[in-house]
């Protein structure tokens, strides 16, 4: 029994060397970045903000000037998840998807008019879902640097 004890141990502490040797060799894979606040609470920020907007879209007039507020905070976000670099690509990303919902969902706005109830619903779903997904995308990195 204690050398099966041993046997183990010396694996154990083998293979621990093994693994301080390889992963630092590992650091160019381009791990994702670490968790950031100011993109947490940018994100968290602004999905009411726009939700909010949203709600208007099922009257007759829109706010234009939100609207314009609204699209330069997402260029200001866009910008700086991108000025993170390719580690940061992921939430870059999801950054641009959430402007493509919004501006999509902008246009058909202006487009076709005041927005029935099940319309609203679905698109504030839709845009909602696109911040979850970055929201928690961001939540779950790593906050240990």
């Amino acid at each position: 029994m204690l050398k099966n004890n041993r046997f183990f141990m010396k694996r154990l502490i083998i293979i621990n060397l093994l693994l301080l040797l390889i992963l630092p060799g590992c650091s160019h894979l381009g791990f994702p970045t670490y968790y950031d606040p100011t993109t947490y609470k940018s994100l968290t920020d602004l999905k009411p903000e726009i939700t909010s907007l949203y709600d208007g879209f099922g009257s007759d007039t829109i706010n234009t000037d939100k609207i314009a507020t609204l699209r330069l905070r997402l260029a200001q976000i866009y910008e700086y998840e991108n000025g993170k670099g390719k580690k940061n690509q992921e939430t870059t990303a999801q950054v641009k998807i959430i402007r493509n919902i919004f501006e999509r969902h902008v246009a058909d706005r202006i487009k076709s008019g005041k927005w029935s109830e099940d319309h609203l619903n679905n698109n504030k779903q839709n845009i909602a879902q696109a911040f979850d997904i970055a929201i928690q995308t961001e939540r779950l990195k790593n906050k240990n640097e």
